[in-house]
């Protein structure tokens, strides 16, 4: 009983976990995204080419706070 219980809350959960994840992503702004980024270990440089910005602007979209 207890298994078939996990199993329907993760055959629900695991979608919704999905598609939050998704729309996470789809609607990142640039400072978090460049945030991201640079934590992933991207330069300056690949950032602001993928951004479409100045690297400066990129140092400063991955410098800012919150």
């Amino acid at each position: 009983m207890f298994s078939l219980l996990l199993a329907a809350i993760f055959k629900v959960a695991f979608p919704l976990l999905f598609i939050i994840a998704l729309v996470d992503a789809l609607t990142m702004s640039r400072t978090k995204r460049a945030r991201v980024m640079r934590r992933s270990g991207d330069t300056y440089k690949t950032i602001a080419s993928r951004l479409k910005v100045s690297p400066t602007t990129a140092r400063r979209y991955a410098l800012a706070s919150s």
